[in-house]
């Protein structure tokens, strides 16, 4: 497993979450400057949704594919389990108020549930391999 490309999807979650929870004035002022302030929320939907989904099908690769490195198979690693959860629980959180009406709190709550919980497995995963590697050379 690579530490970079373990690295590469919490790189990009965390800017999902950052956009989620907090950049939307940031990305309506960028948008307003570019002189795209009409096209807000459209970016949203259409921008941060599937870059929401690739961060999570490729948190949710690496840490099944961590899984079968060191537990042999995905679905004995607990990470795996507990990055699945949160990445489903923040994605249905961005989704479901473009898609239902009314939901902007309840969406907002998964999204607050979900991001933790799909960090810090892949933060768990990351502890994990180092100590998987630090064992496999004898502790040194």
């Amino acid at each position: 497993m690579s530490f970079s490309r373990q690295s590469a999807g919490l790189v990009g979650s965390l800017f999902v979450s950052a956009c989620c929870l907090g950049a939307g004035p940031i990305l309506a002022a960028l948008a307003a400057t570019l002189g795209f302030s009409a096209f807000h929320s459209i970016l949203n939907i259409y921008v941060l949704g599937p870059l929401m989904t690739l961060s999570v099908l490729w948190m949710a690769w690496n840490l099944g594919v961590q899984g079968r490195a060191l537990r042999g198979a995905a679905y004995r690693y607990r990470p795996f389990w507990v990055g699945l959860v949160g990445g489903s629980l923040a994605w249905v959180g961005v989704l479901l108020p473009h898609v239902v009406m009314g939901t902007r709190a309840a969406g907002t709550t998964l999204i607050i549930i979900g991001m933790p919980l799909l960090i810090g497995a892949s933060v768990w995963s990351l502890i994990d391999q180092r100590r998987s590697r630090h064992a496999a050379f004898g502790g040194h």
